[in-house]
């Protein structure tokens, strides 16, 4: 194992709930448990090995009309308020019809434009499959940059990115900004005004043009300006990418990759450490989580606040095909990153998906529910100035956490997630047909701030002006593309199945968020 950091072991952490949580983490969790920390419930790391659900600060989510269309597409705590955009078969700005299957989202630009302020966000779209030439990305459009440039045969080329413009409080815009990708699930800002979409795929197949698929690209705020780079960054690794962050402390990034029981949480340090466009391309180590003296640890089911110290192991080829691997816990199908890592003593890990980097402190995602042990997901958190892991949402029960799949912390410090899961697994019951957007408790535990209610006719989609809308209950389909504003007041998220963006604003102040 190379073992590139080396820190003392800290055991002292979170021996106190919500307010050992602030103590030892900082940052957003502190903040967070200050403002909550009367309400906090006892000693949760001594009284529990599991997060509970508990009422929301906020109150309860009630069916919330629509500014935009007058549905009712979501459930919110009263005196929220959403704006919905880009829906599916929708005309874009440049022309072209909005593709489907929205994903993971970024705010990669808020500025001023004369007297307005301006966000730039950038948004997935994880198609595997194309209904018709209006769902490849781009399609025919001069200045979309293209990695495979094929748009018949493959579905290789039919996913990629949007940008969409928000101004003063509304929607003004949406263009194509890139293409010729394979299921672009999750993705990351940079510090630098761009947004990192990766590609979710674990195949070593060569597409009609030529091309591999698995990889991460760049694409920024402005391709009027300067058009995205259509090659991969290889550096970041060949696997099913799900999201990335970076800590603008160190220009260090991380990795999540989601393939069942054969997958760990990855760093990549650049050679270039002097960001901007195209930097990446630079190449860089790339490296594979492992905890120290336990090679190969399985972390598949924590309790809640264990800790672990951690060191990273080199991963030589980036680009190395993937493979069935006899691991700890049988035979799986691993990427060729994770294959070296794991031969170096990288941790495992169950379905890792959200990333986030706030303070120092990187968040992420283990969304996979098994029934050996059953899982309703976890939440990681890695103090990246001790090396320290900790499990800070460990669930069971699918009422709590129901698979935490994106992620993002807010300005004000809150930690938010959104459901990824179904309505079967660990104590499913009939309150679990609706996906949700929860909030992360000081002291492990979640509450729900958000559900899902879409369920609509085409004769009620039409008569409010969507006639290319999703049909049918989709109240059960993940929610994805959580991101704030960088002032805090707009929450920007997507409803996948349905495709479709909202922007999200309210008295956040009372509670959490």
């Amino acid at each position: 194992m190379n073992e590139t950091i080396l820190k003392p072991m800290r055991r002292d952490l979170l021996k106190g709930g919500g307010a050992a949580l602030a103590a030892a983490f900082g940052g957003p969790i502190a903040a967070l448990a200050a403002r909550v920390a009367e309400a906090a419930p006892g000693d949760a790391c001594q009284a529990a090995t599991a997060s509970a659900l508990l009422d929301s600060p906020y109150g309860a989510p009630v069916p919330t009309p629509d500014q935009t269309t007058g549905l009712a597409l979501i459930e919110l705590p009263p005196g929220f308020t959403y704006k919905s955009y880009g829906w599916r078969g929708d005309p874009m700005s440049d022309g072209l019809v909005t593709p489907a299957t929205h994903d993971g989202m970024g705010v990669v630009v808020q500025r001023r434009v004369g007297r307005s302020t301006e966000i730039v966000l950038v948004r997935n779209h994880e198609q595997t499959t194309s209904t018709n030439g209006a769902d490849i990305i781009g399609a025919g459009r001069a200045g979309v940059a293209k990695w495979d440039t094929g748009v018949t045969g493959s579905n290789y080329q039919i996913g990629g990115t949007t940008n969409l413009v928000w101004r003063d409080g509304d929607w003004v815009a949406s263009y194509a900004s890139f293409g010729g990708t394979y299921r672009n699930c999750a993705g990351g800002v940079s510090t630098w005004g761009s947004w990192l979409t990766n590609e979710e795929l674990l195949s070593n197949a060569v597409s009609s043009t030529g091309c591999r698929h698995g990889y991460v690209f760049e694409v920024p705020a402005d391709i009027s300006v300067r058009a995205a780079n259509r090659m991969p960054i290889v550096g970041m690794g060949r696997m099913a990418h799900e999201a990335c962050a970076i800590d603008p402390a160190t220009g260090i990034w991380y990795l999540t990759e989601d393939q069942g029981n054969a997958n760990t949480l990855y760093r990549f340090l650049p050679a270039n450490a002097n960001g901007g466009l195209d930097s990446l391309h630079a190449d860089g180590r790339l490296q594979g989580l492992c905890i120290r003296n336990q090679p190969n640890a399985d972390l598949r089911s924590p309790t809640l606040c264990q800790t672990f110290d951690t060191v990273w192991a080199d991963i030589p080829d980036p680009d190395l095909d993937g493979g069935t691997l006899a691991s700890r816990v049988g035979n799986v199908n691993a990427s060729g990153p994770y294959r070296q890592a794991y031969a170096n003593g990288a941790a495992i890990f169950g379905a890792n998906e959200g990333c986030w980097v706030a303070d120092g402190i990187v968040y992420f995602t283990d969304k996979q529910v098994t029934t050996n042990p059953p899982r309703g997901g976890r939440i990681w958190a890695l103090d990246t100035a001790t090396g320290v892991l900790q499990a800070i949402f460990v669930s069971s029960d699918i009422q709590v956490g129901n698979s935490p799949d994106n992620i993002c912390v807010s300005p004000r410090g809150g930690l938010l997630f959104c459901e990824d899961g179904g309505n079967t697994g660990p104590n499913s019951g009939p309150a679990m047909t609706q996906m949700r957007l929860m909030a992360l408790h000081p002291n492990g535990s979640s509450y729900v701030f958000a559900r899902n209610n879409y369920n609509f006719s085409r004769a009620q989609l039409t008569a409010v002006g969507k006639p290319n809308g999703v049909t049918g209950d989709q109240r059960g389909t993940e929610w994805c593309g959580s991101c704030f504003s960088s002032d805090g007041r707009v929450l920007f998220v997507n409803l996948q199945a349905p495709g479709l963006t909202l922007a999200i604003t309210g008295p956040w102040a009372r509670g959490t968020l």
